[in-house]
């Protein structure tokens, strides 16, 4: 199992990614990953002046971690680029996450036009303590046969939606904070995710539904 370390701010490509000497991009460590890598995210801002090339693409069975204790305060990951989902075309996105990859205390922001922070499709990661704030579209989209498990995150001025589910989504979606956005929560067409103890308030409309969605809405305060 490999383990790499990345610092925006005092790391090089052109070292070895260890903890003494880590790489400066989330983009090179990605490129270097194969299943069960861990990639450590110190303090600092991921973008395209770092060395970040957008949307990053976290592989099957990669784990990101910045500080899940802070949700990622600190550890922003900021900017988008083109993403050609199979079922959506072309959308504007910070980061994909692919099957078994896992996300865990980071901050995510996407205010380009249409900015999505992070595009699940199809897949199954585990995003956790996570901060997905002023996206100028949606914070989180899950679309195809996904099944994640989104947890204990703050979703905030994500100008459309916090969390949109859609097709046949379903997964978990557990104690997120969704606030001051469009919609905290939505579920279209024949998604059916169980949505369970999250706090959504601020928002026009706290969880919406449409077409055929049949979500499973457990002790939640909106």
């Amino acid at each position: 199992m490999a383990t790499f370390y990345i610092n925006p701010t005092t790391g090089s490509d052109r070292a070895d990614g260890t903890s003494n000497s880590p790489w400066q991009s989330l983009t090179h460590a990605l490129k270097q990953a194969t299943v069960n890598t861990m990639i450590y995210l110190a303090q600092g801002t991921y973008d395209s002046q770092s060395g970040e090339q957008f949307p990053l693409v976290i592989p099957v069975g990669v784990t990101v971690i910045g500080n899940e204790t802070t949700k990622g305060k600190n550890i922003i990951v900021s900017g988008g680029g083109d993403y050609e989902s199979p079922t959506f075309r072309r959308q504007n996105v910070t980061v994909v996450a692919s099957d078994r990859s896992q996300l865990r205390g980071i901050t995510i922001t996407n205010p380009g036009k249409k900015g999505i922070g992070l595009w699940i499709e199809s897949a199954a990661p585990i995003l956790a303590n996570l901060t997905v704030h002023h996206c100028a579209l949606a914070g989180i989209i899950v679309t195809g046969t996904s099944k994640p498990i989104i947890r204990d995150s703050h979703l905030y001025r994500n100008r459309s939606t916090g969390i949109f589910l859609r097709r046949n989504a379903k997964g978990e979606v557990r104690r997120n904070l969704c606030q001051d956005t469009g919609y905290g929560i939505t579920v279209s067409d024949e998604s059916a995710p169980l949505l369970s103890d999250n706090r959504i308030i601020t928002n026009r409309a706290g969880i919406y539904l449409s077409h055929q969605a049949k979500p499973v809405i457990r002790r939640n305060l909106i």
